[in-house]
């Protein structure tokens, strides 16, 4: 091969190593993480949160979750499904997502506080997954835990939820 050729091989060789990510991850390196969001839309019967998280090893991440479950009252409440999607980015630049579905009378939502006067309301949300994937694995599991905390005021006689905060963690086995 002439010399120039050869450069120019190397050359493209090169450009191509820095453009294709430093080895196949198999996963995000976190398989916990801290989630905190707000949630944007409910029913009687599904609430709908997104968010930001932590992982163990450092990953950044912004989540989705729907979570379908018996109407909130009745006793026990059960996570009767749903889906919950997360993009991850490692410390080096790694880009990833999970995703898995929630599996059926595979977690219960509980009242942890509520109270006379329209104070805030704590309901602790937990939930198993199922079919976790990322986007070099499947078939995991995983869990999902979170108080979620309705925000309350009285106006005009009428008690509001004004705003709906999440906190908690999600663990992945991919």
């Amino acid at each position: 091969m002439k010399p120039l050729v050869r450069s120019s091989v190397t050359l493209c060789l090169a450009i191509a190593a820095l453009a294709l990510p430093a080895g196949a991850a198999a996963a995000p390196a976190s398989t916990t993480f801290a989630i905190s969001g707000n949630e944007y839309a409910f029913t009687s019967t599904v609430g709908s949160f997104a968010g930001t998280g932590q992982g163990n090893a450092g990953d950044r991440a912004v989540w989705n979750t729907s979570v379908q479950h018996d109407p909130l009252g009745s006793v026990p409440t059960y996570v009767n499904g749903g889906s919950f999607q997360m993009a991850t980015v490692s410390p080096t630049g790694h880009a990833d997502s999970v995703r898995g579905t929630f599996v059926n009378h595979g977690g219960m939502i509980t009242t942890l506080s509520t109270g006379p006067n329209c104070t805030n309301q704590r309901f602790m949300v937990t939930g198993a997954l199922q079919d976790v994937a990322t986007t070099t694995t499947s078939g995991g599991s995983g869990t999902f835990s979170a108080v979620l905390t309705h925000y309350r005021i009285r106006i005009f006689g009428q008690c509001l939820i004004y705003n709906a905060r999440v906190a908690g963690t999600v663990s992945f086995t991919y």
